[in-house]
């Protein structure tokens, strides 16, 4: 038995309308989405960034910066990756956490590493890398945080070992010498461990397990345990201190040496000009005695010898208290003694 055709009016129904408008909408997004996904994949990459493209999980092509034309999921798919000379961060995490405390279980002590001269030192580090080998870098990418880690604890390891506590930081001032070998050793801290991560890295990749990374810097900020800082300051002040007493003592050296010698020159210059005013007055007193032991011409003989005795005869009759003349010419002359009444 033949169904019976729906009539005109029948199909022209509100419910028939309502669901032939609801399919041509249902086929009009089907077909939006289809375009929306056969151009998911096309995307424009930034001139700091670079794409690989996977294809079946199987990598296809590296394409640098500019528009990329690829196949949708999950027939292909876009990983963008950074430049080869940009620079990206990667901080030690598991030295963020650890303490400056040395702990008596080891495996608590993560932060801390042993130095040349058996002395303990903490180290926050933070390593900043290029992708150097992008194919290798995707291939690794879930291996190379990490890797990453495992590298710098082992070379920071040998590092550190090879290398006394001043060659690391400043810890011992007092030690410094003049030759600035601690310094130099310091500069290269950061270099030389920088250089054995990538020995590292090279020699994974001698393996075929390369990660596709170079390390250009390490920032690294190393410090001493809790315990040792209260005895390093206490050393330091003491050096501090014993330095401003030595400083002290030298100024006040310097200062009475000065003293000692301004005395010894105004003394010496006081005793100069005494012995030549004595001299002085010893050629002037003399000077006629002189002249008559020598017979200078002019007065001589006894008239000279007349002239130097009125001429010191007077001052000494002034220094006594009274004077007699005995005889008419005055030739003797009285003076009263101890003995006088």
């Amino acid at each position: 038995m033949n169904s019976p055709t729906p009539t005109r009016r029948e199909a022209e129904s509100p419910w028939a309308r309502s669901l032939a408008l609801t399919f041509r909408f249902l086929f009009l997004l089907v077909y939006v989405l289809g375009f929306v996904w056969a151009v998911s994949n096309i995307r424009m990459i930034a001139t700091d960034s670079r794409a690989v493209v996977l294809r079946f999980g199987t990598v296809n092509r590296e394409h640098g910066p500019g528009l990329l034309l690829a196949l949708p999921e999950p027939f292909e798919k876009v990983l963008q990756l950074p430049s080869a000379d940009r620079q990206n961060e990667f901080p030690i995490r598991a030295l963020q956490g650890a303490y400056g405390v040395i702990e008596p279980n080891p495996r608590l002590n993560i932060g801390m590493f042993l130095t040349g001269d058996m002395s303990a030192v903490r180290l926050n580090a933070t390593l900043f890398f290029q992708i150097s080998d992008a194919r290798a870098y995707v291939l690794s990418q879930r291996h190379v945080e990490p890797a990453l880690n495992r590298l710098f604890f082992a070379s920071a390891v040998k590092v550190c070992g090879s290398r006394d506590l001043d060659t690391i930081l400043v810890a011992r001032p007092e030690l410094e010498t003049s030759d600035g070998v601690g310094r130099i050793g310091r500069e290269r801290l950061r270099a030389q461990l920088a250089e054995e991560i990538n020995r590292r890295l090279d020699d994974l990749t001698q393996q075929g397990a390369s990660l596709g990374i170079t390390i250009n810097r390490v920032d690294l900020v190393p410090s001493i345990p809790t315990e040792a800082e209260t005895a390093f300051s206490s050393v330091l002040v003491a050096i501090q201190t014993a330095e401003t007493h030595v400083a002290e003592a030298r100024t006040n050296a310097e200062q009475t040496a000065q003293r000692a010698n301004q005395e010894k020159d105004r003394v010496v210059t006081e005793a100069q000009a005494q012995a030549a005013e004595r001299k002085t007055l010893a050629e002037s007193r003399t000077t006629a005695i002189l002249a008559l032991s020598k017979n200078t011409q002019g007065l001589s003989g006894r008239a000279l010898e007349n002239q130097v005795y009125a001429e010191r005869i007077g001052p000494l009759l002034h220094k006594a208290a009274r004077v007699q003349t005995v005889g008419d010419d005055g030739s003797r002359v009285v003076l009263p003694g101890a003995g006088s009444p």
